[in-house]
């Protein structure tokens, strides 16, 4: 009965494929860039597709009022045996009082979502249609992952030794390098002591998390879901000289073996599971962060994406790809947060982004996939407003809704990354603090979640798909 129920499953799954009735969206974000908060923003306004004057809220969403959408909402799951995204927990977070930010994921979540409209295109108008939209969550630290699927243990290792070069002074690494010189690659393996010195290596990419670099491998080490505990993890990366030939029980071979097993069973397993069939992509970078967190930051999210993008599939999607080998057709990479700077420091964030993922975008582009950029607040954490100062000029500043708090000015958004630029947003970006403090806007639960720019991203993500 099972393999029947399964057999029945994917025929379904393969006529809407065919049908070009189902759409899998990939989100693309590092740890803390807001793939959670994204996904709650997108699935509450979906659920509110249908009801009258939404198309006021969501006016650049062209498609949304020609195709007549007539409902949205939670479908049920394509997967039995993932987790459900925790949506309501995340909607209770922003109901508190005061309103909380959804907590992050720290596992492996998929959503279904279910839209009915009437086709717009000429040879079926009018007609009586759904689209179904699936969409999954993962914790950021496991997204730098996929770019060992690629690599030897030694061509991690080497990885690893170029990253010390390059982030010494923002994280030291020499507790776990000085224990890691008196291990004997050849000698048998000592279990107590290998795991005191995965336990500094841990360590170590904990604190390069915290200083806000994104190279974080494995990431496994930082967030280890069920593996905790597990052999799978207990290895790390041998940036001493190479040993050379080695016996199968060696800890050399040993520590090989264990990567491997590392890059096989559980990083394949999560690409197949989260992106190896997903039709449109979504690259969320919290530029403000990557600014704030100085030079070696800045960059490391920069060299990050590049290395990142060219372990997914794009292209021209066709129907037969769509059922034997999909590919990504559609990328828009998002500035993060952007209601953290006024509208009039927008179109500089847009130009650092454009600067930051250059590379990448030339990676997509190449396989034949479009790209757009924007900026983006999934939920919204202040409004912008104009005051006149006391010179007579006009500036823009930002307002919360917290009662008896002045709007503030955070300060200006370089357009393109210099040393000069760099010194300058950090010094005096946000001085007092503001928005270290911000929580979502309070709204009501027959409302939209207050998002800016989601309108955007909807149309071009699902407009030639209504």
């Amino acid at each position: 009965m099972d393999l029947f129920k399964n057999i029945i499953r994917a025929a379904e799954r393969g006529r809407n494929l065919l049908l070009d009735r189902e759409i899998r969206i990939g989100i693309t974000g590092l740890s803390r860039g807001g793939k959670t908060a994204l996904i709650t923003s997108l699935v509450n306004t979906v659920s509110h597709f249908g009801e009258a004057n939404l198309n006021v809220l969501l006016p650049r969403f062209q498609t949304y009022e020609e195709s007549d959408m007539s409902y949205g909402g939670i479908a049920q799951p394509r997967d039995l045996s993932v987790a459900a995204f925790p949506y309501r927990q995340a909607m209770d977070a922003l109901f508190s009082d005061p309103p909380k930010w959804p907590e992050p994921t720290d596992g492996v979540s998929e959503i279904r979502l279910e839209l009915r409209y009437r086709d717009n295109r000429w040879l079926r108008r009018g007609e009586q249609r759904r689209l179904f939209i699936d969409i999954w969550d993962y914790p950021g630290e496991w997204l730098l992952d996929l770019t060992l699927l690629n690599l030897s243990y030694e061509e991690f290792s080497s990885r690893i030794r170029d990253q010390i070069v390059k982030v010494r002074e923002v994280a030291c690494p020499d507790d776990w390098i000085s224990a890691g010189e008196k291990l004997d690659p050849k000698g048998a393996v000592d279990d107590g002591y290998l795991a005191r010195v995965v336990s500094l290596y841990t360590g170590w990419l904990r604190a390069c998390k915290n200083c806000g670099l994104a190279f974080v491998l494995p990431g496994r080490f930082v967030l280890p879901g069920h593996l905790e505990g597990a052999p799978v993890l207990q290895f790390l990366p041998w940036i001493w000289e190479h040993p050379g030939t080695c016996e199968s029980d060696s800890l050399y071979a040993v520590l090989e073996s264990r990567y491997e097993a590392y890059r096989e069973q559980v990083v394949r397993k999560f690409y197949r599971e989260c992106f190896s069939k997903i039709d449109r992509q979504i690259v969320i970078i919290d530029c403000i962060q990557a600014l704030k967190g100085g030079r070696e930051t800045f960059m490391d999210i920069n060299d990050t994406f590049q290395i990142l993008l060219q372990n997914f599939n794009y292209g021209n999607s066709t129907w037969w790809n769509r059922l034997f080998s999909p590919k990504i057709d559609r990328v828009v990479f998002a500035a993060s947060k952007c209601d953290r700077i006024t509208y009039d420091e927008h179109q500089h964030m847009l130009s650092l982004l454009k600067s930051m993922v250059s590379q990448a975008v030339g990676v997509v582009r190449a396989e034949g996939a479009h790209c757009e950029y924007l900026v983006l607040s999934a939920i919204r954490a202040t409004d912008c407003m104009t005051v006149k100062l006391k010179s007579g000029e006009e500036q823009q500043v930002l307002k919360t809704d917290n009662p008896g708090e002045a709007p503030f000015f955070p300060g200006s958004v370089p357009d393109v990354w210099t040393r000069e630029n760099m010194d300058f947003f950090q010094k005096y970006f946000d001085p007092a603090g503001m928005l270290s403090r911000l929580r979502p806007l309070r709204f009501k639960p027959d409302q939209p979640v207050p998002q800016l720019n989601l309108d955007v991203l909807l149309e071009y993500l699902l407009g030639d798909k209504l």
